[in-house]
């Protein structure tokens, strides 16, 4: 076998090097969700080229071979083979060139600026799409946000190549399922965040069941609970923190507010074939949410009394889905799904999937949300809707002031509320170079010692910035967890200012929740 070998992208091609590298049943290959996936990635990714890397030892298949299939009488192949994707069209003359360290137009330069990112391709019958890393792209317009990518270092012959993205890899139903798969994506994004050690599949399934003996075997597994994917959560040092996501504003605020923070989430629920008008179960899944988008279209309206915020504008996320393929689509396009029966029906809000249905499309399978694990940072103790909760009743305050007159605002203020650090916070008020603070006060926020994680609550009127709320992350809900406001728009504060001290205004913030009381107070 030769090291390495150079083919001219297509779909074709594609499928038939993975059958051919992982010895499989190319009938089997053409009728997977994700091949179909990655016809559609590589062509707006335009590839032109694919390096095939024979004998590659992947670190997670070996710990999967060693802890399953090295015991198989079946000789199963401990070595994979990895391939790389580049939008430049070359061929093998052209990297013999390279190797060789003869002068020509393929250099480690060009290759490195064409670099798409890399599959590794497992030596199994079926789930043959091992670690992936593959370019995110976009439409130009802006309109996508993935927080959690990093960037992935990979050798080609000694070629120092990179790409930023969050690791993908299927389900492999022996020693792992779609549980494992998620969480093992978004340890990679946590590993580098919260600096703990990256599982492989076999590590997190054994994890997920140390405490749990007796109740199923270990190996092999056909999935994971709830439980058990927070006890792999905590095995890595973090804190699982499960939140309802049945409330279609709930969702869209909290996934925005922990991803802000590159803080990775895993979405769990039911699926739905709804071909036909029907509503068949096909049972429970789980992804890891990697990014959200918005068309910029919609209103920024959903929560209570009439609240704005930029999460509602988020008309899709961005998914690993193990069973579709990395950065899948998952549009929140309005179209509900009956979970109960036709003599009992219960309507509730889905998402798209890019699954198969039953009649062999792929617009009918509905994913319909029921919880979010937030894996967390044991320092960071105050959660989303608590921080929310106080911005909301600050909200309906600032806005009886402005239906009254008081405080001249030409709209309802609009917010956007994540979860920050301070060395980010900081950056970001330095790079500041509109100058949207004074002088004084830019050099009183960047010197103010403020806590390492905080929630940041920006409201803007017209677009233009007009105050920072910064909550202690890491503090306790019984203690005063806000610590610092930012006044952009001075006349706004003063006016503000003014109004608090009117006669006849003591008893309307005697009445406010005692978080909008501790906002107000700095504005005294």
């Amino acid at each position: 076998m030769t090291p390495y070998e150079v083919h001219t992208y297509s779909n074709a091609t594609l499928r038939g090097l993975l059958a051919d590298k992982a010895k499989a049943d190319p009938r089997v290959i053409a009728t997977k969700t994700q091949c179909a996936y990655f016809d559609s990635y590589f062509g707006k990714l335009a590839a032109k080229t694919i390096v095939v890397e024979n004998e590659y030892v992947d670190r997670d298949f070996l710990e999967d071979f060693a802890a399953y299939y090295v015991r198989c009488h079946h000789q199963y192949d401990r070595r994979c083979t990895r391939l790389h994707f580049f939008k430049h069209p070359f061929v093998t003359a052209d990297l013999v060139k390279l190797l060789r360290g003869e002068a020509g137009a393929l250099t480690p330069i060009v290759l490195q600026q064409n670099y798409l990112g890399f599959i590794v391709v497992k030596p199994l019958p079926f789930t043959v799409i091992g670690r992936t890393c593959l370019h995110t792209y976009d439409d130009g317009q802006g309109c996508r946000c993935y927080p959690i990518t990093r960037q992935y270092d990979a050798s080609l012959f000694g070629i120092p190549l990179n790409v930023k993205t969050l690791a993908f890899q299927e389900q492999d139903s022996v020693v792992a399922a779609c549980a494992t798969s998620a969480l093992w994506s978004a340890f990679h994004g946590t590993g580098m965040l919260f600096q703990h050690a990256i599982l492989s599949p076999v590590e997190i399934t054994k994890a997920a069941s140390t405490n749990l003996a007796g109740r199923s075997r270990n190996l092999p597994n056909s999935g994971l609970s709830a439980e058990q994917m927070a006890l792999a959560v905590r095995s890595v040092g973090l804190e699982p923190v499960v939140i309802s996501a049945t409330d279609e504003f709930v969702f869209k605020s909290t996934l925005y507010g922990y991803l802000g923070g590159r803080v990775p989430t895993l979405l769990l629920g039911a699926l739905f074939d709804t071909a036909n008008g029907g509503n068949r179960y096909m049972g429970q899944h789980a992804v890891a949410v990697t990014g959200f988008g918005s068309d910029g279209a919609s209103k920024a309206v959903g929560g209570p009394s009439g609240f704005l915020a930029k999460s509602c504008l988020i008309d899709r996320v961005y998914a690993h889905d193990d069973q579709v393929g990395p950065f899948a689509r998952m549009r929140l396009d309005g179209v509900t799904v009956n979970v109960g029966t036709d003599a009992d029906p219960q309507i509730v809000w889905s998402l798209s999937t890019s699954w198969q249905d039953g009649a062999g499309g792929t617009n009918a399978v509905r994913f319909v949300p029921q919880m979010l694990l937030v894996l967390l940072y044991h320092k960071i103790r105050i959660p989303f809707e608590l921080v929310q909760s106080a911005v909301l009743n600050f909200d309906d305050f600032i806005e009886f002031l402005r239906d009254h007159g008081v405080v001249p605002l030409a709209e309802r203020l609009k917010w956007d509320i994540y979860l920050t650090t301070v060395s980010d916070l900081k950056g970001n008020i330095f790079g500041d170079y509109d100058k949207a603070l004074s002088p004084d006060l830019r050099h009183e926020v960047l010197s103010k010692p403020l806590p390492r994680f905080l929630w940041r609550a920006t409201a803007r009127c017209a677009n233009n910035p007009v105050a920072d709320l910064l909550f202690d992350a890491t503090d306790i809900e019984q203690g005063k967890y806000f610590v610092h406001s930012i006044k952009y728009d001075v006349t706004f504060a003063s006016i503000l200012e003014g109004a608090l001290g009117t006669p006849g205004i003591g008893p309307i913030l005697a009445n406010l929740p005692r978080s909008a009381q501790t906002i107000l107070d700095q504005f005294k």
